[in-house]
C-alpha cells in the first residue's frame, strides 16, 4: 500500500513548474523585473536598425579678413537610414525575436529551478521527519535491549561487555537522532530562503514518470539550446550581410537665417532648406572573412552543444529511471519482510497471551516492523525526488509565440 505524502504544499500551484506563486515575494519581484529587462532588450534589438532622427539648432558669428561679417541662425533635422542590407535587416529582426524567446525559456528555467529547490527541500523535510520517527522507534528497541541485558547481567547470565555494547548502540542512535533534529531545522531554513509558505495543512500526491521522448523534446535545457542555436544562426546571417552592399537614404531639412553685418555686400538669407539622396555602399574590409568565420564557428559550436546536451538528457533519464526502479525493488523487498513480520507477530501474540513468550519480544518485533514501514515511506520520497527532477526540467507551460 502506497502511503500518501503529506508535505504541506499547494499541489495545484506546483503542478506548473514555471509558475512562481510559491516563491517569496522578493523572488517574484526579482523575476518580474528580469522578465521586463528581457522584453526591453528584445525590443531594443528589434528596432536597433532604425537610425535616429537628429534634430539640432545652432548660432554662429563670423568675421573675415576683408571685414565681412555676419551671424547665422540655423535649425533642422537630418537622418541617414539604411533601407536595404542584403537581408541583414530581416536577420536582425529575427535575431531579436529569437533573443526574446531564448530569454523567455531562460526565465522558465530559473523559476523551475527555484521550484525544484523548494520541492526538494520540502521532500527532504518530510523525509527527515520520517527518519526522526524511525530513530525514536529504534531508541525504544535499544531501551528494551538494555533492560534485558541489564537483567541478564544482574542474574549472572551475561557479562558486562554485552550490556556495554547495548549502551553504546543506544548512544550512537541518540547522536543520530540529535543530528536529524538539527537537519530538520536546517531544511526549514532552506525552505524559508525560497518561499514564505507555511508547512501546515496541505497535501500533495505523486508525480508520474514522464515519457522519455517528451522529456528530451520538452527539456528546458534543450529548448534553450535550440533557441540559442537560432540566435547564432541569425547573428551569422547579420554578420555576413554587413559585408555585402547596402542602400541608404540621406535627408535633411530645416530653417536658416543669415544676416550680413557692417559694410558687407553679401546678401542675407532667410528661409527653409532641404536635401535628399540615395547612396549605395560596398564595404571592403581586410578581415571580413575572419569575422564571418568566427560567427559561423559560434553557430556550429552551439549546434554541437545542443546535440551533446540531448545525449546527456537521455543518459540522465535512463539513470533516474533505473534509480527509481531500484527504490521500487527495495520497497518490494521491505514489504515482503513486513508480511513476514506480520505472520510472526500473530504467532508471538498468541504465545505472549499463553505466557510462553515475553512481551518484550513482541514489542521489539512490532517496533522492527514499524521501522521497516518507515523505510518504505522514505523510499517513496526518494522516488518522488527523482520524479520531480525529471518533471521540473521540462516545459510544462506551452506559451503561444
Amino acid at each position: 500500500m502506497k502511503h500518501k505524502i503529506h508535505i504541506f504544499l499547494l499541489f495545484c500551484a506546483v503542478l506548473n513548474a514555471q509558475e512562481s506563486e510559491l516563491l517569496s515575494q522578493e523572488k517574484q519581484k526579482l523575476l518580474n523585473e528580469q522578465k521586463n529587462e528581457y522584453e526591453a532588450a528584445s525590443q531594443k534589438l528589434k528596432y536597433n536598425w532604425i537610425a535616429p532622427l537628429n534634430i539640432g539648432a545652432s548660432y554662429s558669428y563670423d568675421k573675415s579678413a576683408n571685414d565681412t561679417y555676419g551671424d547665422v541662425k540655423k535649425a533642422g533635422a537630418s537622418i541617414s537610414q539604411d533601407i536595404y542590407r542584403s537581408g541583414g535587416i530581416e536577420s536582425q529582426v529575427a535575431y531579436a525575436n529569437e533573443y526574446k524567446n531564448a530569454n523567455s525559456i531562460k526565465l522558465k528555467k530559473d523559476i523551475a529551478s527555484l521550484n525544484l529547490d523548494l520541492y526538494t527541500a520540502i521532500l527532504n523535510h518530510k523525509k527527515i521527519e520520517y527518519e526522526l520517527e524511525q530513530s525514536n522507534i529504534k531508541l525504544k528497541n535499544h531501551d528494551i535491549e538494555i533492560f534485558i541485558k541489564q537483567k541478564l547481567y544482574e542474574a549472572g547470565k551475561s557479562d558486562i561487555t554485552e550490556l556495554n555494547n547495548a549502551l553504546m548502540s543506544r548512544i550512537a542512535e541518540q547522536k543520530i537522532y540529535t543530528t536529524l533534529e538539527y537537519n530538520l531545522k536546517k531544511q526549514r531554513i532552506e525552505i524559508a530562503k525560497i518561499s514564505d509558505i507555511d508547512l501546515r495543512g496541505f497535501e500533495i500526491g505523486s508525480f508520474e514518470l514522464v515519457d522519455k521522448d517528451e522529456y528530451v523534446k520538452n527539456s528546458l535545457d534543450i529548448l534553450y539550446d535550440n533557441a540559442q542555436r537560432k540566435i547564432y544562426a541569425h547573428l551569422y546571417d547579420t554578420t555576413k550581410s554587413s559585408y555585402l552592399p547596402y542602400v541608404s537614404i540621406n535627408t535633411q531639412a530645416g530653417y536658416m537665417d543669415y544676416t550680413p553685418r557692417g559694410s558687407s555686400l553679401s546678401y542675407g538669407y532667410d528661409g527653409s532648406y532641404y536635401s535628399a539622396g540615395v547612396s549605395v555602399n560596398i564595404p571592403l574590409t581586410y578581415n571580413a572573412s575572419y569575422v564571418k568565420e568566427e560567427a559561423r564557428a559560434s553557430y556550429m559550436k552551439q549546434l554541437h552543444i545542443t546535440n551533446d546536451d540531448i545525449r546527456a538528457k537521455e543518459a540522465i533519464y535512463k539513470q533516474s529511471k533505473e534509480l527509481i526502479q531500484s527504490y521500487k525493488n527495495h520497497i518490494a523487498i521491505t514489504q515482503k519482510n513486513i508480511n513476514f513480520y506480520d505472520e510472526i507477530i500473530k504467532v508471538l501474540e498468541a504465545q505472549v497471551q499463553s505466557g510462553t513468550k515475553s512481551k518484550y519480544d513482541l514489542d521489539t518485533l512490532k517496533n522492527t516492523r514499524a521501522i521497516e514501514e518507515y523505510n518504505i515511506r522514505i523510499n517513496e520520497l526518494d522516488i518522488e525526488t527523482e520524479l520531480s527532477k525529471l518533471y521540473f526540467s521540462i516545459n510544462t507551460r506551452k506559451d503561444k509565440r
